[in-house]
């Protein structure tokens, strides 16, 4: 990978692989605004194939130096074609830059199943950062809907062929949803519980793991975890940990909160803790510190 001034004329940007549902006008003001002022961006993702320069990510920031004029723009190139760059940017913004909202999720599982049908969910998941529950239940509406062709088989994570199964009603809110919506997005719906429906490219216990892995990896929403009917001790401690690991080290209350935590853990360990840990926290929270 280099770091490099690339001209804007040399840049694809109608390629197919913008992943949003649409630009955001306000965040283009904004970052020309602070482009003008002198401030640094961080460099935009494109890959190269010899010919062209496919954008990856940084599209907002791209159409901000071209609105203020500028001409070229600093770019972190990889090698790599049009179908690389796609797969960057379906997953792009997850955790930074102008954060994605659910149309925009939306947008993406759609145009990874439009580009790879026969991918199981878990591995479009995978690449779009959403639950595995989001694109189960977005394949079905697409499937229902005409948009999309039913599989009969799908390619796992692990490169096998597996049948497909037959799509059940999703039974929790999946992202896109009115309650997400209100809550500002979040990590999807409840992935089926045991004995439930089937989902492409593996049961539901394959569902559950995934979702459970990306959980502990911190890219769905923590509090989905109590929604899955095998997640285990183990699965929350790690999913506590990558959580407590994004506490900042110069925040001056990080070591009051870590005592508070240890308290909390102290009590449960003695079989003190009997109440769901909301209101475990409310009531370490009214303690003398």
């Amino acid at each position: 990978m280099q770091t490099q001034e690339i001209s804007l004329e040399q840049i694809d940007i109608y390629g197919g692989t913008q992943a949003r549902a649409q630009t955001n006008e306000d965040a283009i003001d904004g970052y020309g605004e602070e482009m003008n002022r002198g401030t640094v961006f961080p460099p935009i993702a494109l890959y190269f194939d010899g010919t062209t320069y496919w954008l990856a990510d940084g599209f907002h920031r791209y159409l901000a130096a071209k609105r203020i004029g500028r001409t070229a723009i600093t770019a972190e190139v990889q090698p790599g074609g049009r179908v690389d760059a796609l797969k960057h940017a379906l997953g792009a913004n997850a955790a930074n830059g102008v954060h994605r909202n659910n149309a925009d999720k939306r947008n993406a599982v759609e145009i990874a199943l439009e580009e790879w049908p026969d991918r199981a969910n878990p591995v479009i998941a995978e690449i779009c950062r959403v639950s595995v529950e989001f694109v189960r239940t977005t394949r079905a509406q697409l499937t229902k809907s005409g948009h999309l062709a039913r599989a009969e088989t799908v390619v796992g994570r692990d490169g096998k062929e597996y049948p497909a199964q037959i799509e059940r009603e999703a039974r929790g809110k999946a992202e896109g949803s009115s309650s997400d919506n209100k809550g500002g997005g979040g990590g999807g719906g409840r992935p089926g519980s045991k004995g439930g429906g089937g989902s492409l490219g593996g049961g539901n216990m394959e569902i559950e793991r995934e979702a459970r892995a990306m959980i502990r990896r911190g890219e769905i929403n923590p509090f989905e975890l109590p929604t899955i009917f095998s997640a285990n001790a183990d699965d929350y401690a790690a999913t506590v940990i990558t959580l407590l690991g994004k506490m900042k080290r110069e925040d001056p209350k990080r070591k009051a909160g870590l005592l508070r935590i240890k308290q909390w853990v102290e009590k449960a360990l003695a079989g003190e803790v009997e109440v769901p840990p909301a209101e475990a926290e409310a009531s370490l929270a009214a303690e003398p510190s």
